[in-house]
C-alpha cells in the first residue's frame, strides 16, 4: 500500500507540474498578447491625435468656405434684385407699347373706315404721344 501511495503522490506532482506548466505557457500568451495591446492602443492615441488635428482644420476649410459662398451668393441677390426690376420695367413697357400700338390701330381702322383725314390724323398723333409719355412714365418709376 506504501507503494501505491508512493505513485499516487508522484502521479499527483506530476500533473501538478503539467498543469503549472500549461498555466505558464498560458501566461505567456497572455502577456504577448497584452504587450501587442499596448502597443495598439498607443499607435491608435497617436493616429486618433492626428486625425482629430486633421478633422479640426477640414472643419475650419469648411466653415470658411462656407461664409465665402454666403457672401457671395448675397452680392448675387443683389444682382438678380437687379434682374427683377428689370423684367418689371420691360414688362411695364411692352404692355404700354401693345395698349399704344392698339389704339394707333384702331385709329387708324377708324380713319380708314370714315376717311376724314385731318381730325383722325390728329387723334391718331395725339394719342401716340399720350401713350409715349404714359410709357416714359412707368420706366421713369421703375
Amino acid at each position: 500500500m506504501d507503494m501505491v501511495m508512493q505513485i499516487s503522490i508522484a502521479v499527483i506532482a506530476i500533473a501538478f507540474l503539467v498543469l503549472l506548466y500549461s498555466l505558464i505557457q498560458t501566461l505567456k500568451v497572455l502577456r504577448g498578447a497584452l504587450d501587442e495591446m499596448r502597443q495598439t492602443v498607443g499607435s491608435l492615441r497617436a493616429e486618433v491625435t492626428q486625425i482629430s488635428v486633421e478633422v479640426k482644420e477640414a472643419i475650419q476649410n469648411t466653415n470658411a468656405m462656407t461664409l465665402d459662398v454666403r457672401t457671395k451668393l448675397s452680392s448675387l441677390d443683389i444682382l438678380f434684385a437687379s434682374v427683377n426690376d428689370l423684367g418689371h420695367a420691360l414688362h411695364s413697357f411692352t404692355g404700354a407699347a401693345k395698349e399704344s400700338a392698339a389704339s394707333v390701330v384702331a385709329t387708324i381702322k377708324g380713319h380708314e373706315r370714315k376717311q376724314t383725314d385731318e381730325p383722325r390724323i390728329l387723334s391718331s398723333i395725339y394719342d401716340g404721344v399720350i401713350s409715349t409719355i404714359r410709357v416714359w412714365n412707368k420706366v421713369k418709376k421703375i
